[in-house]
């Protein structure tokens, strides 16, 4: 057993006592204090924990030359024209990044 354990089964039994002590039954007293030393851990916390993770160790990905010219182009058409629907304006992008990369 690990020091921790030991430490924290030292104090559950405490625990117990105490609550014995306080007036409350022992079977109660003994589930409060398996209960109290027992560590919390939600599916949540699980997932973040696990996350964190895999998130560092991934290295991040290349753009692509097609996606650095549609971007410039997406990026012009916007200032051109800012009250044009999204949509409208990937397609053109789309259309003028792969005349100009066909060449």
């Amino acid at each position: 057993m690990a020091v921790e354990d030991v430490t924290a089964q030292a104090l559950c039994g405490i625990m117990q006592k105490s609550l014995i002590a306080e007036g409350v039954s022992p079977a109660m007293a003994l589930i409060l204090a398996e209960r109290a030393c027992k560590p919390v851990v939600r599916a949540g916390t699980k997932k973040a924990i696990k996350g964190a993770k895999s998130a560092a160790g991934k290295a991040k990905r290349k753009v692509g030359k097609y996606q650095q010219e549609f971007g410039r182009r997406l990026k012009a058409l916007k200032v051109k024209h800012p009250r044009t629907n999204g949509a409208t304006l990937m397609k053109r992008a789309h259309t003028q990044t792969r005349k100009a990369m066909k060449k």
